[in-house]
C-alpha cells in the first residue's frame, strides 16, 4: 500500500487557494499555530477482519433494543495495540476494539468479539450498520475486506437503508468526543472506505474544522487512504466535517458523505 507523503498547512500556506490538495489554510479560533499533517498508516494487521453474524443482512428484528454479535478473524480485542503512535496519540486503556456505527452516528466502541453487544432501543423501520476492526489508538484498520455492511429492519421492513453494496461512501470515525492533556496535542483524523479508491484525478475526503462561531480553523483534502493529524488546537469547542469529493469537486450524494461531528478540545487538563 503507497505511503502518504507528510504535508502541513505551515508549508502549503504559501499557495492557499486550492492549488494543492493535501492541506488547506488554517484560520480563526484554533489559533495560527493550527496545522494538519496526512500521515502514514501503522502497520497493517494482515487479515484483521470483523464480520457481523447477528443480525442476518436484511433480516427483521422485534425487539428495538437490538444487539449484535461481531466475529473476529486474526484480529484480538482487548489488547493493546504494539507501535509506536500508541503513545503519540489518544489512545484506550481497553485496547483494541471494533467500531459500530450505526445509521451514520458516532461509532460505539465493542470491546469483545463473538458476545452480544447492546445497540440499545432503536425505531421501527430500516437501519444501516458498519462495522470494522480499530487498533487500541482508533486507527481503523483498512481494507476492502475487513469491515462490514448490514442492513436490518426493527419491527417492519420500513424505510430505506442509508447505504448499500455499490454505492460510493465515506464513513466518518474519528476524531470524537473530548481530547485532554496530553490527548489533544496531536488529535487524528481518521475515516472509512466503501466502494471507493482515493487519488489525485478522481475521489478524495475533504475534512473541514470549524470553531465555535463557525469561523473555519483549517482543512484537508486528502488524495490517499490514511490518517491525517491536526496540531495546536486551542482549547474549545470545534465542528469537524468530513466529505467525500468527487472528480468534478463536488461533494458525491450520499446520506454518509457529509458528515459533522462535534468534538471539544482540553489542552493541559
Amino acid at each position: 500500500m503507497p505511503q502518504s507523503p507528510r504535508a502541513s498547512l505551515s508549508v502549503l500556506s504559501l499557495v492557499c487557494g486550492g492549488l494543492l490538495l493535501l492541506a488547506g489554510c488554517g484560520g480563526g479560533g484554533g489559533g495560527d499555530g493550527v496545522q494538519i499533517q496526512a500521515g502514514d498508516r501503522s502497520p497493517a494487521i494482515d487479515g484483521a477482519t470483523a464480520r457481523v453474524t447477528a443480525p442476518a443482512d436484511s433480516a427483521v428484528v422485534d425487539d428495538d433494543s437490538a444487539a449484535i454479535t461481531i466475529e473476529a478473524e486474526n484480529f484480538e480485542a482487548g489488547i493493546q495495540t504494539d507501535t509506536e503512535r500508541a503513545d503519540e496519540i489518544a489512545n484506550s486503556g481497553n485496547g483494541q476494539h471494533f467500531h459500530v456505527i450505526l445509521d451514520n452516528q458516532p461509532y460505539m466502541a465493542n470491546y469483545e468479539a463473538g458476545t452480544l453487544f447492546d445497540l440499545g432501543d432503536l425505531e421501527p423501520g430500516a437501519h444501516t450498520l458498519i462495522a470494522f476492526p480499530s487498533r487500541s489508538y482508533h486507527e481503523s484498520v483498512k481494507g476492502g475486506e475487513a469491515y462490514d455492511l448490514v442492513n436490518f429492519y426493527v419491527g417492519e421492513e420500513s424505510g430505506e437503508f442509508m447505504l448499500g453494496a455499490r454505492e460510493p461512501a465515506i464513513i466518518y470515525s474519528r476524531p470524537k468526543g473530548t481530547y485532554s492533556g496530553d490527548g489533544a496535542d496531536r488529535i487524528m483524523l481518521d475515516f472509512y472506505l466503501h466502494n471507493v479508491e482515493l487519488g489525485p484525478d478522481g475521489y478524495q475526503a475533504r475534512y473541514t474544522i470549524r470553531d465555535a462561531e463557525g469561523g473555519e480553523v483549517a482543512s484537508t483534502t486528502l488524495t490517499e487512504w490514511a490518517p491525517a493529524f491536526v496540531t495546536g488546537l486551542e482549547g474549545g469547542t470545534y465542528e469537524v466535517t468530513l466529505q467525500l469529493i468527487g472528480s468534478d469537486g463536488n461533494v458525491v450524494p450520499g446520506p454518509l458523505n457529509d458528515t459533522t461531528r462535534e468534538i471539544e478540545v482540553r489542552p493541559g487538563n
